[in-house]
Parts: C-alpha cells; structure tokens; sequence
C-alpha cells in the first residue's frame, strides 16, 4: 500500500520477514531484504541390531569301518605214508596219546582319538549400500502483486522483478 507520509515522501507498506500479519514501512530510497527460506533433507544413521547369526555344533554319532589285516596261525595236518621199521623213538606205540599246539592270532581293538578335522572362522565386515530415503520439504515463494493501474502479477523466482508503475505493466528481469 502506497501513502504520502509528513515530510511528502511516498512509503510503502509491506509485510515482510516476520511473519504472517507482520508490517513494516519501507521508506522511500530504502531497500530491505526479504529472506526467502526453504529446507533441505540431510540423512544421518543409528546403529541398531538388526538380528543374529546363529552358528551351532551338533554332536553326530555315525557308524564307520575300518579294514585292518590280521594275523593268525593254523595248524596243518597232512598224513604222508611211511614205510620204515619202528624205532627207539617208537617206544610209546599202541598208547593213548594227546598232543596239544597252541594257536596263536590277534585280537582288534578299536581306540579313538580326537584330532581336529576343520575349522570354521566366524568374523563380521561393514558393507556399505545405498537406501533411498524420502522426505517432504518446504520452500517460501515471493508472490509480487502490483496494484498500480499498470502493475504485472507474478512470482519472483530465480530472477528479479521490477515493478516500475510508469512501464507497460509488464515485469522485466534486472
């Protein structure tokens, strides 16, 4: 809103920077500055567990054979005919007699013993991938109405406008 002050200058009103409902005079030849917020999304990360890895030995018992060579006597008996006279030797003929040869083999025994047949190594590493994330952001736009018979309506965007109420009415980038 435009209005001659005491000393004959023209002021304009404009709500600018405070807020909503927020008015200050701009006086003429001065120039104030309008901040013009947005927001920006940043990411930071938590550590948390995500859950675990559960590594578990079980004990199974399982049937296995071995071949092992053995060794054992046999006794052999063979009859051979012999045709000599009895002798000194001879002097117990016609008697009951029991003659014993001791056989002689080998037992298995199994012994066990533990030995290490593997190893399984448990360890962690950090491995970076990328999430998406999405968030909602707000910016402010400068809404610049002109209410001068020839004023340009519009928003200020990269660029800037001026508003010259002596100009065709239309907004010129400076």
């Amino acid at each position: 809103m435009a209005r001659d002050n005491a000393a004959g200058n023209q002021t304009t009103t404009t709500h600018a920077g405070g807020g909503i409902g927020s008015d200050r005079t701009v006086e003429a030849n001065e120039t104030i500055a309008v901040p013009v917020r947005e927001e920006e999304l940043s990411a930071t990360t938590t550590a948390r567990e995500l859950g675990e890895v559960r590594i578990e030995k079980d004990v199974v018992a399982e049937e296995r054979t071995l071949s092992v060579p053995v060794t054992e006597e046999r006794v052999r008996v063979e009859r051979r005919v012999v045709d000599r006279p009895a002798g000194a030797a001879d002097a117990g003929a016609f008697q009951d007699e029991t003659i014993e040869v001791p056989v002689y083999g080998e037992d298995v025994q199994l012994q066990k013993s533990v030995r290490v047949a593997e190893e399984v190594e448990i360890g962690k590493e950090a491995v970076q991938r990328e999430q998406q994330v999405t968030g909602t952001v707000r910016r402010e736009e400068v809404r610049v109405t002109d209410t001068v018979e020839t004023g340009a309506d519009g928003v200020v965007g990269d660029g800037a406008a001026v508003i010259d109420p002596g100009a065709s009415g239309q907004r010129r980038g400076r």
